[in-house]
Order: C-alpha cells, then sequence, then structure tokens
C-alpha cells in the first residue's frame, strides 16, 4: 500500500508546532517548569534540522507574543496597550530563544564554535540583557532583593540553623553583599548553568529517541591562552579591590566565572571521555549526560565535583589527560 505523502508531510510540519506549544506551555506556567522551557526545543533541535530548529524556535516567539497580548486583547478592551513593555518582554523573550537554538542548532558557518563557547557567549549575552533590565527599572529590583533577603533571614531565624544573633545583622548590608555577589560573577555563572543544564537535559531526551548530531564533550578542550586570562581575571580582581574601583573589579570577576566554567567544562570532558572509552552502548552515553546533569545540579555534591572537574580541566594544560590523535585523527 503506498505511503500517504501528504500525512507525513502534515505530521513533519506539525512537530516544530508542538514542540514551539509544549515550550510556551512551560515558559507560562511559571516555578520550575519556566527553567526547562528550552528543553521540548532542544529536543526537537538536536533530533532535526537546523532549517526546522529555527522554524520552531519562530513558532515559539510568536506563542509567547500572543499570550503575552491576549490579556489585553480579551480581557482589557479599554486599557491601553503598553507597547514599550510589550516589545521588552517579547524581544527579551525572543533573544533567549534565539540564543538557545544557535546552541542547539547552529548555522553551518558557526559550528565549528564549540557548544561550550557558544553556551558563554549566550550567557554573557542573557547577563547584559538581565543587566539592562535592572537598570531600567532599578528601585524593583532593589525591592526584590530585599524582600528576598528579608525572606531569607526570617526563615533562618524561625528554623535556628544558625546560631548567630540577626538581631544585630544590618539588613541594608546584606542586600548591598547579595547585590554585589549577583554583579561580580554569580549572575553571569546562573545564566551559563541556565543554558548548559537545558543542554545537557535535551540531549538526555533526545538521546532515548535516537542517535544525536550534540557534540561530543569528551573533544572539549579550552582555548591554551584561557589560563593566563585567568590568572590576570584574578589578579585584577583583588588589585581593583584593594584601589576600589568596583566597575572594573566586577569586569574582571566576570571573566573569571567565564574561565572557571570552561575549565569546568574541559574536566567533565575528561571524565567524559574515560567514560567512553570503558563503555560504548547507547547506556553508557546516557549515563555520562546524566551525570553531567548530576554534578550540575545538586546541592553539596555538585560543589565538590565541580571543584574536582575545574582542578582536571587547569591541569591538562601542563600534563595531557587525552590523546589528541585519538579525538582528532588526522
Amino acid at each position: 500500500m503506498p505511503k500517504d505523502g501528504s500525512g507525513q508531510n502534515a505530521s513533519a510540519a506539525a512537530l516544530p508546532l508542538v514542540s514551539a506549544i509544549i515550550s510556551v506551555a512551560f515558559f507560562q506556567l511559571g516555578g520550575f517548569f519556566s527553567l526547562l522551557f528550552l528543553v521540548p526545543l532542544g529536543v526537537f533541535a538536536y533530533g532535526n534540522s537546523t532549517k526546522r530548529a529555527w522554524l520552531a524556535c519562530a513558532e515559539a516567539v510568536a506563542g509567547n507574543a500572543l499570550v503575552f497580548l491576549a490579556p489585553f486583547m480579551l480581557f482589557h478592551e479599554n486599557q491601553a496597550i503598553d507597547w514599550g513593555a510589550f516589545a521588552w518582554k517579547c524581544g527579551s523573550v525572543g533573544l533567549v530563544l534565539a540564543l538557545w537554538t544557535w546552541i542547539t542548532s547552529p548555522p553551518p558557518q558557526t559550528r565549528r564554535f564549540s557548544a561550550a563557547n557558544r553556551i558563554v557567549v549566550s550567557g554573557v549575552a542573557v547577563f547584559i540583557l538581565f543587566l539592562l533590565d535592572v537598570f531600567r527599572d532599578y528601585p524593583v529590583f532593589l525591592r526584590q532583593i530585599e524582600n528576598s533577603v528579608k525572606n531569607a533571614l526570617d526563615f533562618t531565624a524561625e528554623s535556628g540553623i544558625m546560631g548567630v544573633d540577626l538581631a544585630a545583622i544590618d539588613g541594608r548590608d546584606v542586600v548591598s553583599a547579595t547585590i554585589s555577589f549577583i554583579l561580580n560573577g554569580a549572575g553571569l555563572a546562573v545564566m551559563m548553568l541556565f543554558f548548559a543544564v537545558n543542554r545537557q537535559l535535551s540531549v538526555l531526551f533526545a538521546r532515548l529517541g535516537k542517535p544525536v548530531k550534540a557534540s561530543r564533550l569528551a573533544d572539549y578542550y579550552a582555548e591554551g591562552w584561557l589560563v593566563w586570562l585567568l590568572i590576570f581575571a584574578l589578579l585584577g580582581a583583588v588589585v581593583f579591590r584593594k584601589t576600589g574601583i568596583p566597575a572594573m573589579e566586577t569586569i574582571a570577576w566576570n571573566v573569571t566565572t567565564i574561565c572557571l566554567f570552561l575549565y569546568t567544562a574541559q574536566g567533565l570532558g575528561i571524565v567524559s571521555y574515560y567514560l567512553s572509552k570503558t563503555a560504548r552502548s547507547p547506556i553508557a552515553r546516557l549515563f555520562q549526560v546524566l551525570l553531567a546533569v548530576i554534578v550540575i545540579i545538586l546541592p553539596a555534591i555538585n560543589l565538590f565535583a565541580c571543584g574536582g572537574m575545574l582542578v582536571l580541566g587547569i591541569i591538562e594544560n601542563w600534563a595531557p589527560l587525552r590523546n589528541r590523535d585519538e579525538l582528532f585523527p588526522s
């Protein structure tokens, strides 16, 4: 019996739309699900062509824009739409989705730019977007930090998990330290980890169905000059702290964060390399991806594991831990 070509075409056309709808639903649900709204698009991208991945991205951008606009169109007929705020929300989500699609399904001319490097660039771009949003309405951001600090202090006092006199703590100092912590590397680290975790989960779920086109973590090497950038960035952070130049200190700490992220990725690549040599089954490959996710997201374990990966990645600058000829045959 001949195959129904029109049915296959309709199914193929529906798949990017389905992944986009799931992504929009996750994003709009908020909470935990909103942290995973990139995964449906990532799973689709790793199993399909670049063109179809970008089509799903465009449909997700359009879907979010419709959801943002729907309340005004349906329930606020006489209320003027703040087109500036609408454009900012749509543009922000659109940028994140476009960067994500670049990570998971880059155009041919940028495929030699490793996934880890694409994650760094994307994390930096979203962090800059975050800073622009903060400066756009700093009082709102400050209130959010103050509320978070107050809730954290109240929880600490009620639970008694710290033997500290919280009454002696100046909340303003805590707020200032929190903002400094966010700006001096923590905020950027969260952005990069956001993309990294979604990427590893996408690869994990995509591999449940069939082999995917994702680059292997075992093949990743950081650039050789990165270790010197790390050293000078750390020295710069200390010097600028002592000399009282906060803007330059912030830059130095964020550069340090980028270097540490890339060397942790390299260390994870070393572990993945040796795991792949001991077992080559699909189950073993899934275990490697799952291990990467566990290392990133589990408290306590991730601190020790990431520290070990970081040390491994830095050591490889001077002690070759992988066989390059095996990874990159001529």
